[in-house]
């Protein structure tokens, strides 16, 4: 499995854009940065989207890529996630108002985009992934992932507060890899943190205690920018070598 970083912070300003993760060059993991990294040529060998929840930093460059590609590719592209994230999608963006309804254009039969529902702890497979999604604590309907290839499996968490599923699951993998987890505030804006269903650096410490025996890399991203040099220092503090915080360009092989 290769993911390659396309963005990884939790708010956008110059050299710095959102949560959007390419597996394999043919699924993304959500869909804040795509449009601007990637050319016209790769953006054509997209296949699948996994949404973790509506949130604009998620899913904004899902519209953009469907007006890049129309008229280049013959199949649509898979917009996957639960039910009620999709239909939150579909109502409030996809709508005719706010953006163009990508899945009934240029036609019905012929759509540049197509939703498909899975249901919360039931696999799907896509091409040479399988994805489990699984319910995390934010201030919206949100999911998780477990993806797995033959090569192993990793976690993402997606935007979540304290939660307890997804480190279960994790607990529980046997061919787990690797854990790309949030963390949005430093340590001092837990509260809000908290409110806002994020993680901080302390935060993030108790979570990964619920997987305790699994000894994989823990990939860290939704950084605020205007605070990344704070989370950076107390993530240090965590004393974890294998905790470490994600960039733009960054490719994970797994």
């Amino acid at each position: 499995m290769r993911i390659r970083v396309l963005g990884c912070y939790g708010a956008e300003m110059p050299g710095y854009t959102t949560s959007g993760f390419l597996i394999n060059e043919e699924t993304l993991l959500d869909a804040g940065t795509v449009a601007s990294v990637l050319t016209v040529e790769e953006q054509l060998k997209i296949k699948n989207i996994i949404i973790s929840h509506p949130h604009l930093d998620h899913i904004k460059d899902i519209q953009f890529l469907a007006d890049n590609i129309i008229g280049k590719k013959d199949e649509p592209i898979n917009l996957i996630s639960t039910h009620g994230i999709l239909d939150i999608l579909r109502a409030n963006v996809l709508n005719n108002i706010i953006w163009p309804d990508f899945t009934t254009i240029p036609s019905y039969n012929g759509a540049v985009l197509k939703f498909l529902p899975v249901k919360g702890k039931a696999r799907c497979v896509i091409g040479d992934i399988t994805i489990t999604p699984v319910r995390v604590n934010h201030t919206v309907e949100a999911a998780g992932y477990i993806i797995k290839d033959k090569s192993g499996a990793i976690v993402y968490t997606g935007d979540t507060g304290h939660t307890d599923w997804i480190w279960k699951i994790a607990a529980k993998e046997d061919k787990l890899k690797a854990v790309f987890a949030e963390v949005s505030f430093p340590n001092s804006m837990a509260e809000l943190a908290d409110i806002s269903g994020h993680l901080t650096a302390e935060g993030l410490g108790r979570e990964l205690q619920k997987m305790s025996g699994k000894d994989v890399p823990v990939y860290v991203f939704h950084m605020k920018p205007q605070y990344l040099a704070i989370i950076e220092k107390e993530i240090g503090l965590l004393n974890n070598t294998r905790v470490k915080l994600l960039k733009q360009g960054d490719v994970i092989e797994i």
